[in-house]
């Protein structure tokens, strides 16, 4: 019991069985640059982005989460761990390094159940939100806005092809504020509806979305 007037202390832990580690250098092809993975250890000093990390992974397993979001959360986790080893040295002038991008990507991939803001991503790279707009759409061709909407899109269609959530359901579980919002982004990038896809994709007529 806490003392009147004091908030309850929660502490919340995550651990990230090596196994994940091990299975992201080598899907990510990066062997050669993390030659020795050790046994796992406590980060022994305070990392915001992990922090907010947790404490983002503990909410949405209150709301029922389901295992879509804990693999994204434990891959942005492991490319966050790997980003030392993994990121290269060199870098352009207004260019994301490759181990930016591949930080706010992945946070975006972890999160695109939950509100993301421009100053979210921009405070991954430690940037202000105008240069770091402007160097994440010389590096990809996209505002961060319409991949972050993309990726979303790209899920929802998942989402429409094996399952049978309502539409309104699925907006949400992808990001959306709410049906019109989801419909509207939707038509916009893959030319119907998402009930008009829905359709398509029953009969053998689904479009692809690019993989970005």
């Amino acid at each position: 019991m806490a003392p009147t007037g004091v908030e309850p202390v929660t502490i919340a832990t995550l651990t990230l069985p090596v196994d994940t580690l091990r299975r992201f250098i080598t899907e990510e092809g990066l062997r050669s640059r993390v030659p020795y993975l050790s046994d796992p250890h406590p980060v022994t000093r305070f990392d915001p982005l992990l922090a907010a990390m947790v404490k983002a992974v503990a909410a949405a397993s209150e709301v029922g989460a389901d295992d879509l979001y804990a693999q994204s959360a434990a891959q942005f986790i492991a490319a966050h761990l790997l980003a030392p080893h993994s990121s290269g040295s060199g870098r352009t002038a207004g260019l994301l390094s490759s181990g930016q991008l591949e930080t706010i990507l992945s946070y975006m991939r972890a999160n695109l159940e939950q509100p993301v803001s421009v100053g979210d991503l921009a405070s991954l790279v430690s940037f202000s939100r105008f240069h770091f707009v402007r160097c994440f759409k010389a590096t990809t061709g996209f505002t961060p806005y319409r991949y972050l909407t993309e990726l979303r899109i790209d899920l929802a269609r998942k989402y429409l092809e094996t399952g049978d959530d309502t539409i309104a359901r699925i907006g949400r579980r992808c990001g959306f504020s709410g049906s019109e919002h989801f419909s509207r982004s939707f038509r916009r990038i893959m030319g119907c509806t998402p009930s008009q896809y829905r359709t398509r994709r029953t009969c053998g007529l689904g479009q692809s979305l690019p993989v970005l």
